[in-house]
């Protein structure tokens, strides 16, 4: 009888210490930043659920927050647009009507002005309409825009005087110029085939010039990238293409600004054609000659795999290491998104999101998607949508050599198309990562391999002491770079107040939230 007792006993302490743990490693993973500040906060009352507001980030103009409203006047349903300023004090509002039948399709902001372009019918997509608002006096302007032809666009830049406008036409890319003082189209040559997709547009405002990032697909049916540089009105200056190798396939890339005859192009690589890459790789081009372009496999890097728990990913450090004293490549095969490069102090900046595609049990992966080996597909029901695990970044020397890299884990983040959900800024020789997840700003601050404060997870600040979160709504939160060293987070939740501060006991809101950090201060 005695020996069910120390069964017993054994499973109850053993029960007691995992309890133990997990609780410690609960209040690890919960630390706050010691350098994250949220300085202000502005809400907006939502009264339905049909509400939705969206945001266009100013830079240091503020940020014009826009709401489509159920009011009705003769030429369409009204736009409420506010105008906010760096302290989230709002400046101005304007009321506008836009036609019934148009929808948004496109956002920019550029030299003071506001741009918002519509499709002016769901039957016609050659018919666009552009609002231009002024930030000093508010004023509006509608310029109708056609196209000629019909465009599903994909990017809509704004350069100058010119708006930029790229897209598929009979499933071709295509891009367009449009002139905002002779308001005519201008259809930009060197696009319009079935063997290549546009990727990224790169603007350069300083230089007054735009370089095209394509995938294009070669002879032995890999891709590789090419990087076209224009004017501002659209005019070819240099048209670089990357020769990858017999063995390489470029499964995508991002291009730096086209300066004094420099120019780089980084992105991931596969062996064979697969949205699915093996490494890195960074390309130099000098007054259109290729210079070198320099492959790195995601198991020569110091921390790709550093958002594991980490005897994870000591594990896979070992297992890395007995391969290579075999004499074998260790191969990992990862889905990134990749960012624009940043230039900094000699180093150029690579920052991508790894993830991967979920489908319901019932159905294969199929053909979903969009990109170099996509195009135009065909809709997939059983899709689930990306599921984000962490980003890395990368800095590269100028002969394309890895100086540094570091990873940042990202939990919890689901969307149903691929889009950027992590932050990066920088100061002096420090990188800050942030995103938002579930109201929670998590962070993390990197100095080159080094980890200079760990993973922290600050609450987003409520107006009032008093306040607690009902609800939210994942579906609409992000956290975006604003100007400087300055972040904004935002989203909408359903607020409690027992206290009735503000005059409520509850309230639904869209919010903002300021962030900035104090990289001065000690960390904990």
């Amino acid at each position: 009888m005695r020996c069910p007792m120390r069964v017993k006993t054994s499973l109850f302490l053993l029960l007691f210490i995992n309890v133990l743990i997990l609780s410690a490693q609960r209040k690890k993973d919960q630390d706050t930043s010691a350098v994250i500040v949220q300085p202000g906060r502005i809400e907006f009352n939502l009264y339905d659920f049909s509400m939705q507001y969206d945001i266009v980030n100013g830079e240091d103009n503020g940020l014009l927050v826009y709401l489509e409203t159920e009011d009705r006047t003769d030429h369409g349903y009204n736009w409420t647009f506010n105008l906010l300023d760096t302290a989230l004090n709002q400046v101005w509002t304007r009321i506008f009507p836009i036609p019934f039948d148009s929808y948004l399709t496109g956002t920019e902001y550029h030299d003071g002005k506001y741009y918002l372009l519509y499709n002016a019918s769901r039957y016609r997509n050659e018919d666009l309409l552009l609002l231009e608002l002024d930030a000093e006096t508010g004023n509006i302007q509608m310029i109708e825009i056609n196209t000629v032809f019909p465009i599903q666009l994909t990017f809509f830049e704004v350069i100058d005087d010119n708006i930029l406008l790229s897209g598929y036409t009979n499933f071709r890319p295509v891009l367009l110029t449009f002139n905002l003082n002779v308001q005519k189209p201008r259809v930009v040559p060197g696009f319009y085939d079935n063997k290549s997709d546009i990727i990224d547009i790169v603007i350069d405002d300083e230089a007054h010039m735009f370089t095209v990032v394509q995938s294009e697909k070669m002879r032995n049916n890999h891709y590789t990238m090419r990087a076209k540089t224009f004017t501002s009105e659209g005019d070819l200056i240099q048209n670089n293409i990357i020769e990858p190798g017999e063995k390489k396939n470029l499964v995508d890339g991002a291009s730096t600004s086209f300066y004094g005859g420099f120019q780089y192009i980084a992105g991931t690589f596969s062996k064979k054609p697969s949205q699915y890459s093996r490494g890195l790789y960074l390309t130099k081009f000098v007054n259109g000659r290729q210079q070198f372009t320099k492959y790195h496999y995601y198991a020569d890097l110091t921390n790709f795999f550093g958002y594991m728990n980490s005897r994870r990913e000591q594990r896979i450090k070992d297992r890395i290491e007995r391969k290579k004293e075999k004499g074998k490549k260790p191969k990992f095969s990862y889905r990134l998104l990749v960012h624009d490069i940043i230039q900094r102090d000699g180093e150029y900046l690579m920052i991508a999101e790894a993830y991967y595609p979920r489908y319901s049990s019932y159905s294969s992966p199929g053909t979903y998607g969009t990109g170099a080996y996509g195009g135009y597909n065909s809709y997939n029901p059983s899709f689930m949508g990306y599921k984000y695990t962490h980003a890395i970044i990368v800095a590269f020397d100028r002969n394309g050599n890895i100086i540094w890299d570091n990873s940042f884990g990202v939990d919890g983040v689901e969307t149903y198309s691929l889009e950027e959900n992590v932050a990066v800024n920088h100061t002096n020789d420090k990188t800050v990562l942030m995103y938002l997840d579930e109201n929670t700003i998590r962070s993390k601050i990197v100095k080159g391999n080094e980890v200079y404060e760990g993973k922290t997870f600050n609450p987003v600040r409520l107006t009032y002491q008093s306040d607690e979160i009902k609800s939210k709504d994942p579906e609409i939160e992000g956290l975006k770079n604003w100007y400087g060293n300055v972040m904004y987070a935002y989203g909408e939740q359903r607020i409690q107040n027992d206290q009735g501060e503000g005059g409520r006991t509850s309230r639904r809101v869209f919010y903002i939230n300021k962030i900035t950090y104090n990289l001065q201060e000690e960390t904990n």
